[in-house]
């Protein structure tokens, strides 16, 4: 099945769909010589399609590659949209074992970065979990903003009274997001923004909370844009033979003219 996506057939294994020799057998259980394994048919496999989409390549060599993703782009596949994804489109690259190691949001742009290939105990995987990825956005706010520099450090749980549920919540995780202002338009802010934590729409509630919602983002209160005014601009990871690789998107046009 070439084309059924990773997380779909943990889902299928976990539910009791795959047999080995007749019996129900979980992931990771160890296959003989001469085995038979079968899937139950009516497993939901979610298939992800090579399609022919232009992607902005950044950065690529024989483990990485990373994207500029545009904004309006899903990273993968849901059940009502199957196609038009970054997956599908790295899978009609060539690129058909790879496995994308972070999440931007649909509206989001900017780098996204892929391992071509993700052996099980993968250091690609356990260095984003082990938050030594160097992480940078731009984000266009609702200013004034009287300070230069702030850390937003308000803990991210569930809210179940919400579409998305995530806000900030007493009894969530730990979350962090230095701020820095790089320029100023009248009512607006241009920020640097450096996620310390990972949380879901972290940027996005810290920025909301700070009293700055992001143009574009009306489910937390900013104001209304042609697009959300988030930016993925760069990211840094450390390399195996040594080294950082700092990987940089171009700010969109929208953003402004300006440099590092």
């Amino acid at each position: 099945m070439p084309n059924a996506s990773r997380e779909s057939l943990r889902r299928a294994l976990a539910a009791g769909a795959c047999q080995v020799d007749s019996v129900v057998r979980p992931l990771g259980f160890r296959l003989a010589a001469g085995s038979i394994v079968s899937l139950d048919p009516g497993a939901r496999i979610t298939e992800v399609c090579p399609e022919t989409i232009p992607l902005s390549v950044l950065y690529e060599d024989a483990e990485l590659i990373a994207v500029n993703k545009p904004s309006g782009m899903l990273v993968h596949p849901t059940g009502r949209e199957r196609t038009g994804t970054v997956a599908n489109a790295l899978r009609g690259m060539g690129h058909l074992s790879v496995h994308i190691l972070h999440r931007l949001d649909r509206d989001t742009s900017g780098v996204l970065l892929s391992a071509k290939r993700l052996a099980r105990h993968s250091p690609w995987a356990g260095i984003f979990a082990a938050r030594e990825v160097e992480k940078r956005y731009l984000a266009v706010t609702a200013g004034p903003a009287p300070w230069d520099e702030i850390t937003v450090t308000l803990p991210i749980g569930r809210d179940p009274d919400r579409r998305p549920q995530w806000n900030v919540a007493a009894d969530g995780a730990p979350a962090e997001t230095r701020l820095r202002v790089l320029s100023r338009d009248g009512r607006t802010v241009l920020l640097d923004a450096e996620p310390v934590t990972g949380r879901t729409n972290q940027i996005r509630i810290h920025c909301a909370a700070a009293g700055h919602p992001l143009l574009g983002d009306m489910v937390y209160g900013g104001p209304p844009s042609s697009r959300l005014m988030l930016h993925a601009w760069t990211l840094k990871i450390p390399m195996l033979s040594g080294g950082a690789q700092k990987i940089v998107a171009p700010p969109p046009p929208e953003f402004g003219n300006f440099t590092e």
